[in-house]
């Protein structure tokens, strides 16, 4: 009902303990002090207290800044507090010394100081261990501490003035800051870890550094909204004790008077707090929080003033003077201090505490100075009364008013502009391939080379073309095009994409559908440019049925870019191949493309399509994590495919609303609790109520559990026994989920009976995808034997090979660890492989040779790394060579550099081993060797 989250109860609670108390302590002390004040000294001097007042803790306020730059803020809090208890205690003790009433002068101008010391104490804490979505759910609610404890405060001093003599009240504050202490330290012990303390700015200049990082515009906003409702305070306060006091005339009447007055308030703000600020603030935004104040007092002191006009300042005029002081305690405590505070959320962390400091001493300090000395005129020298100066402060009001309005369209803008630092994609390019000197041979000559066997010839000639102004020199390119050097062959390909001739594009094309040539194949196709884009339409249209071919299109055409190829990409946003609508999607969100009005009720029905998806994934987690561990295979893989699944949903966003959605990619690195708290934001103040109500469970939800939950209510799901969740993961459409997730959910059902699972492993055992139809056999042979062997006879009379191929190994294999699925998983928790997608694994997996040996083997290399550009990847074990030392789990190590340490490829097994030999240009174009100046860095698509 509170909205407080699982491992929030603790901090809550001592948050409300402290808060509770420091409002019993705030209560009785302005309660008796005001009153005492009021009775010793004429109403004229209040602009004058006003003014001293705002000196002091504007002063005050300089010292508190200086302090943030060289203490620790939790320490600076507790010695704050230290200083407020022995100040007041120290004029406790000098009033009951002299009883001069001086002493009530000095404690009414003390009352800034409970003001700074709380927003010292209490704010920066909420400041510093509070994200954003956080300190906006939270904060009223932690304040309402404050509130219940005001209400009985304020309601028990009319009792109490007839026990205790008003002035003792004061020991009773002292007491509540004492126990303030004690909860302050708890809090400061139990949860402010190092962590807290990474984002503090220690030095001299800070000032100087956080000036750039704080928007002119937006910095003056915040300071203007903090200034305004101090003056206004002042403002209000002056005339409401002017007429207060011409009705209760001596210091117990206008102490019950002010107790009954300010209880009321506190019970009103106690219920706003409580019950209706999150559901104000959920439904209207902190627009609706920093405007409610402003619109109150222009709404009560435009009856004051209508009012006054025509009947003077009657009864009813003093009742719209006490509903304005009500608006000024209630409303601002309520409503308008909780929503402020989240204006310093869009401020860089590193930089927040110090603003708000800044803030909190001299924007607040100088309401009041502003306050004071524009009574001191209006009231001492212009002798002006009450009806005036409510006509005064209407203008006020409505200027104020104005300045909320500006204030959070500044807000939306520093949040919708804030600035991520976003990983630099390196452009790819192919400088430095051509390493020859370009050939000043004859053409005859180069002609000649073409068919030499001599490989260097060969590759001079393939530069050389490239040079030749011979119309018809692309055609000698063709046969270098196809030669079996890989080296000749990129040096055709290289010089094929310099001449840019149509006629070659075909010859490129194939190229590109051999992994070890996709890379130079895909960027000499991109250096033809706009032309190449109406022979790729073709190309495209005539390959509907091979996916990765139109794949590979695709990215050609984001790779050029301009406006014919948006256009293009735009044709094919309702593709009915799922895999090439999600390639255009991320090719049109890569070029920064916006839909227009057509497209985005398409697009809005794939986001909502994207998250069923996730929110089937979150059922399945929730219906098998009572018996899987979070770091199981089967766990992490659904959580990868939660992942996934929420980037292609952001990606339309992006493509939708704009790429302020592109921040999500930010939420598993440093910055991804200010990502979070920006998403959220920009989700609330840009998205439509249909779709943020789809989104926003995923941004603001505290656990797996809360999410499942929310997500459940919007796309409800069913639960389901372990066994027929493992079978819906398995029987989930295969555009949704990876073959691999459904892979490892089907190497579970070997835990359940035959009968229940041998028809889904069957139809999954003769499926095309390698991975699939290994797992599932493997499975059908260990629960149903009989069954396994009876659909081999099967495969073998229908000579079905590929499925020969994998199940004949099947009656051998020893343990599941050398399935595929397996493999995978041990390739994946290899270091520099850990963030390569699954399509990616694959690769190495299917085009490398793979080894396994026992402890004490020696291996007998040579054969197997003959060739060049090759490198060992370990996955578990130890291998040790002569000369080179040990290669260890987890290593990549290049067999040229090996051999060029004079290394014989005989290593001795040290532990049972597994490893790759894999081929460079592989790992190159993953991204897990750094490109080489022959090659070129770009790696194919998924």
């Amino acid at each position: 009902m509170l909205n407080i989250r699982k491992g929030e109860e603790k901090l809550v609670s001592l948050l409300m303990a402290y808060s509770f108390f420091m409002g019993g302590a705030t209560a009785l002390f302005y309660t008796v002090v005001a009153s005492s004040f009021l009775v010793s000294f004429d109403r004229l001097i209040l602009p004058q207290v006003y003014i001293v007042g705002g000196v002091f803790i504007y002063m005050v306020g300089l010292g508190v800044t200086r302090l943030q730059k060289r203490m620790a803020f939790n320490k600076l809090a507790e010695r704050m507090l230290l200083f407020l208890i022995v100040s007041i205690s120290a004029f406790l003790v000098t009033y009951h010394l002299t009883g001069s009433k001086w002493v009530f002068f000095v404690l009414f101008i003390w009352n800034r100081v409970f003001v700074l010391v709380n927003g010292v104490t209490f704010w920066a804490v909420v400041v510093k261990l509070f994200n954003f979505q956080q300190s906006k759910r939270l904060s009223s609610l932690i304040n309402t501490g404050e509130v219940f404890s005001s209400v009985i405060m304020y309601l028990a001093v009319p009792a109490l003035v007839k026990i205790v003599p008003t002035d003792s009240l004061l020991v009773v504050a002292v007491v509540f800051l004492i126990i303030c202490g004690v909860f302050l330290k708890k809090i400061h012990q139990n949860f402010v870890t190092p962590e807290a303390f990474k984002t503090e700015t220690k030095n001299d200049t800070i000032d100087k550094q956080a000036a750039p990082q704080v928007d002119p515009t937006y910095y003056r906003n915040i300071f203007l909204l903090a200034l305004l409702p101090v003056f206004a305070l002042f403002y209000v306060e002056y005339i409401f004790f002017a007429e207060s006091r011409l009705i209760f005339p001596d210091k117990e009447s206008l102490a019950t008077f002010l107790g009954f007055f300010f209880g009321i308030s506190a019970i009103l703000e106690f219920f706003i707090k409580t019950f209706l600020y999150n559901k104000l603030i959920a439904k209207f935004g902190v627009r609706f929080g920093i405007l409610i104040l402003p619109l109150s007092l222009v709404f009560s002191f435009s009856v004051s003033v209508i009012y006054g006009l025509g009947y003077d300042t009657a009864a009813i005029f003093f009742a719209c003077v006490a509903l304005s002081r009500f608006f000024m305690s209630a409303i601002r405590k309520a409503i308008s201090e909780p929503a402020y505070q989240t204006l310093y959320q869009p401020i860089p962390a590193r930089f927040r505490l110090n603003v708000q400091g800044r803030i909190e001493g001299r924007a607040k300090a100088m309401g009041g100075l502003i306050a004071g000395a524009l009574l001191l005129v209006l009231v001492n020298v212009l002798d002006l009364h009450a009806l005036p100066l409510s006509a005064l402060f209407l203008g006020v009001a409505l200027i104020w008013t104005l300045v909320s309005i500006l204030s959070q369209r500044s807000y939306k803008k520093i949040v919708r502009e804030k600035e991520f630092h976003f990983p630099v994609r390196k452009k790819k390019s192919d400088e430095g391939i051509r390493s020859h000197v370009a050939s000043d041979k004859p053409f005859d000559t180069l002609v000649n080379q073409v068919f030499s066997n001599n490989e260097t010839e060969r590759v001079e000639a393939a530069y050389g073309l490239g040079g030749s102004s011979r119309f018809l020199s692309y055609k000698y390119l063709i046969p270098l095009l196809q030669d079996e050097s890989p080296v000749v062959r990129k040096a055709a390909i290289y010089t094929a994409g310099e001449l840019k001739r149509p006629e070659l594009w075909p010859f490129l094309m194939e190229q590109m559908e051999i992994d070890r040539y996709f890379s130079v194949s895909f960027r000499a196709l991109v250096k033809s440019g706009a032309p190449l884009l109406k022979y790729i339409e073709k190309s495209f249209l005539s390959n509907n049925e091979n996916r990765d071919r139109q794949l590979h299109l695709l990215k050609i055409v984001e790779e050029i870019g301009n406006a014919d190829a948006i256009r293009f990409l735009r044709r094919n946003i309702e593709n009915p191949n799922r895999f090439v609508k999600e390639k255009v999607l991320d090719a049109l969100r890569n070029l920064q493309y916006t839909c227009n009005s057509t497209e985005r009720s398409y697009l809005l029905n794939e986001l909502e399509e994207h998250l069923k998806t996730f929110a089937w994934l979150l059922a399945a987690q929730s219906d098998l994590s009572a018996d899987y561990e979070p770091e199981t295979p089967l766990m992490q893989n659904l959580e990868k495919e939660k992942q996934r699944i929420i980037f292609k949903a952001f990606t339309v966003l992006e493509i939708v609303f704009g790429n302020r959605f592109h921040a999500v990619t930010l939420l598993r690195g440093e910055q991804a609790t200010d990502a979070r708290d920006y998403l959220t934001e920009i989700t609330d103040l840009l998205l439509p109520e249909n779709v943020k109500t789809k989104v926003l469970p995923y941004l603001d939800s505290d656990s797996p559990e809360e999410m499942f939950r929310r997500y459940n209510d919007i796309f409800p799901q069913v639960k389901l026994p372990v066994d027929e969740r493992l079978k819906d993961i398995v029987n989930k459409d295969y555009t949704r989920i990876s073959r691999w997730t459904k892979a490892v959910a089907i190497k579970e059902l070997k835990h359940f009976p035959a009968e229940s699972v041998t028809p889904i492993l069957v139809s999954n055992g003769v499926s095309r995808s390698k991975v699939i139809s290994e797992t599932a056999f493997y499975v059908l042979r260990i629960v149903n034997p009989a069954r396994f062997r009876s659909v081999l006879e099967v495969m073998t009379k229908e000579k079905d090979v590929f499925h020969l191929q994998i199940m004949q190994p099947l009656e051998r294999l020893a343990t599941e660890e050398d399935l595929m699925v397996c493999k995978l998983r041990r390739l994946r928790a290899t270091a520099g492989l850990a963030r390569l997608l699954n399509g990616e694994l694959q690769k190495i997996l299917l085009n490398s040779e793979y080894f396994k040996a026992g402890e004490g083997d020696v291996l007998d290399l040579r054969k197997a790394t003959g060739r060049t550009d090759i490198s060992i990847l370990v996955t578990y074990g130890k291998l040790l060579f002569s000369k080179a030392g040990i290669v260890s789990a987890g290593e990549i190590r290049s067999v040229n550099e090996l051999k060029e340490l004079g290394v014989a490829m005989i290593p001795n097994v040290l532990e049972e081993t597994e490893f790759y030999i894999v081929e460079d240009y592989l790992l190159r174009d993953l991204r897990v060797l750094k490109e080489e100046s022959q090659e070129v860095n770009e790696s194919k698509p998924d």
